[in-house]
């Protein structure tokens, strides 16, 4: 943290505790300010696809921006050093053309929203990345913008780099990529305990709902832990048999589930 900031309120938002691309820890995960990337001399196609989004009320235009240092990208048989993709595009999948034209050449990727004023926004405010390099080589990008406090399931976007398609130079490669038929592997559990622990700073601030998300994917990544509490989350709901279902799963691994279990048990 930058001993030159200060806490206002409840927190310093994250731009101020950023130094350049460097990441910081944030209630126990590490979150970037942007996502880097080297590129090989000629030709990648960037390949981006939405998973989930839940933006806030007041953001009305949510996407990524992607910039190239050292080469550029092609669109619409335009080189350019940079792109804004947003959410529309992300859904469907998109494959962007990158070159670079020297060695150490690299892209960026950081969130973009339009909010309040209606002017595209970057680089402010709670705005930051949790990055999962999955073992099949993919990364998942949890985005958080801005506006409000930091909730990195407001866009999830998964990130592939590969050859570029055929084409002549100058372009546009936006279509979206073939269907994926490899089956989805299990995120690694480094990234289950960053879910699970934005998970508990989500229900310590009251967001319920971004808890139950973040604690969902991390039980689903094989974390016990957010298994547990997510159960404790649906019985205070009422749901009753889906706390359950999450219990079973973590029954083997944490105590608390398997005590939870036979309390139900006695309930009935």
């Amino acid at each position: 943290m930058n001993p030159g900031v200060r806490h206002t309120g409840d927190t310093v938002p994250l731009d101020q505790l950023y130094h350049g691309a460097d990441p910081i820890e944030w209630c126990g995960a590490t979150v970037y300010p942007m996502y880097t990337e080297a590129l090989p001399v000629g030709t990648t196609a960037v390949r981006l696809r939405a998973l989930s989004v839940l933006a806030p009320t007041e953001v009305t235009g949510l996407g990524l921006g992607l910039s190239v240092h050292g080469g550029h990208v092609h669109l619409n048989g335009r080189s350019l050093p940079g792109v804004d993709i947003w959410y529309e595009a992300l859904a469907e999948g998109i494959d962007i053309s990158v070159t670079a034209d020297r060695p150490n050449a690299l892209f960026t990727l950081t969130p973009v929203w339009v909010a309040g004023s209606g002017k595209h926004q970057s680089w402010t405010g709670n705005y930051g990345m949790v990055v999962d390099l999955r073992p099949d080589g993919a990364s998942t990008l949890w985005c958080s913008t801005g506006p409000g406090t930091p909730d990195f399931n407001e866009l999830v976007v998964e990130l592939t780099t590969g050859p570029a398609h055929p084409a002549g130079p100058g372009t546009a490669a936006n279509t979206a990529p073939p269907p994926d038929t490899t089956p989805p592997r299990p995120a690694t559990q480094s990234v289950g305990s960053a879910l699970h622990d934005l998970g508990t700073a989500m229900r310590e601030r009251g967001q319920h709902d971004s808890a139950r998300l973040l604690w969902t994917q991390a039980a689903r990544a094989g974390h016990s832990g957010a298994a547990y509490d997510l159960g404790v989350l649906l019985l205070e709901a009422g749901e009753r048999g889906a706390a359950e279902q999450w219990w079973r799963e973590a029954a083997q691994a944490d105590p608390r589930a398997a005590a939870a279990l036979g309390a139900l048990a006695e309930q009935r």
